[in-house]
């Protein structure tokens, strides 16, 4: 039995939508509709103009949803009163949450509507309607890594790499957001570095770098399942270091990533820890969920760590960490 208190004509369309998405006889949190108050963080630039586009559509199905929500967009600031804090757009916008949670409201769930480019850290997810989960409103505690460098901090939710996956970032800003493009124009210019790799305070690896990805999610890339082994509420990070392999060999193995599984090949070593550190010989470029850092110089030393359960996340019911179909 439903007891909204809603405006006219509400109740009937809450009824109907919620047991056309969850199934008649479900139980649904009103206490959490009714008290929490959202704020949708629309980034308009995402998607190459799609969430500009789907935004006023979805706002009006989030109007007949939410009594107490708000609407910030770009880098607009955000109410730091939000019980959840939805990013519209792609895995820029939901980094840009993510910092935001991490520095100014640590109490907030991020919730997510994926519209962008690239969408990997939803890919996390079992797919379901979106905003049929923010309505739900179950939440799930999920680990946040950290990127530490001459005392300045950076977070994010999925994925962080240093060497070539960066300059793929840096060519998709600047020329083409066509993801593969941008991925064989990078491995043309690219140049290995030498590193070394400590994982829990053992050193794993010293030698030429081509890539280094630190996985808090499975996916980056747009679908690459780079990280098979990784679970976002683990408290561990999968890293993947892809060292002295040929330009060519090294895009026909990031290619069969898309199925999800372990690259195979001698110069491709996988591990878990819960803080890495990284040291190079020269300067190397990082990027977290698709944003670019500064280049860090040599002889810096950079730590990326995970923090157990630090973020609660807007999640389906169902089981959270399977791969989707």
């Amino acid at each position: 039995m439903f007891n909204y208190n809603c405006h006219d004509g509400q109740q009937d369309f809450l009824v109907e939508y919620v047991e056309a998405t969850i199934g008649k006889g479900s139980v649904f949190p009103v206490s959490f509709m009714e008290k929490m108050k959202y704020v949708f963080v629309v980034n308009r630039n995402a998607g190459k103009g799609r969430v500009i586009k789907k935004w006023p559509a979805l706002e009006a199905r989030v109007a007949e949803l939410f009594d107490d929500y708000t609407v910030s967009y770009d880098l607009a600031p955000i109410a730091t009163d939000a019980d959840v804090v939805v990013a519209v757009g792609g895995d820029g916008t939901v980094n840009y949450v993510v910092n935001y949670l991490m520095t100014s409201n640590r109490h907030a769930a991020l919730g997510v509507l994926p519209l962008g480019s690239g969408c990997d850290f939803a890919r996390n997810f079992e797919t379901e309607d979106a905003l049929a989960v923010l309505a739900r409103g179950n939440t799930k505690a999920i680990d946040v890594g950290e990127i530490e460098s001459a005392g300045n901090k950076m977070w994010f939710a999925n994925v962080a790499d240093a060497g070539m996956g960066a300059e793929v970032t840096r060519q998709m800003a600047n020329h083409s957001r066509n993801y593969l493009f941008s991925t064989l124009k990078a491995l043309v210019g690219y140049k290995n570095v030498d590193v070394r790799l400590f994982a829990d305070g053992e050193e794993v690896y010293s030698g030429p770098l081509k890539c280094l990805v630190m996985a808090n999610g499975k996916y980056f890339g747009d679908g690459m399942g780079i990280a098979p082994d990784a679970v976002l509420d683990d408290g561990l990070l999968q890293y993947v270091i892809i060292g002295n392999i040929s330009r060519l060999m090294a895009a026909i193995k990031l290619q069969q990533t898309y199925k999800c599984t372990r690259i195979k090949h001698r110069h491709v070593y996988y591990g878990s820890a819960r803080e890495l550190r990284l040291e190079m010989s020269s300067a190397l470029a990082l990027e977290a969920d698709g944003e670019l850092m500064v280049k860090m110089p040599a002889g810096e030393a950079v730590y990326v760590r995970a923090i157990h359960h630090a973020l609660n996340v807007v999640a389906g019911s169902k089981r959270l960490w399977t791969i989707p179909q």
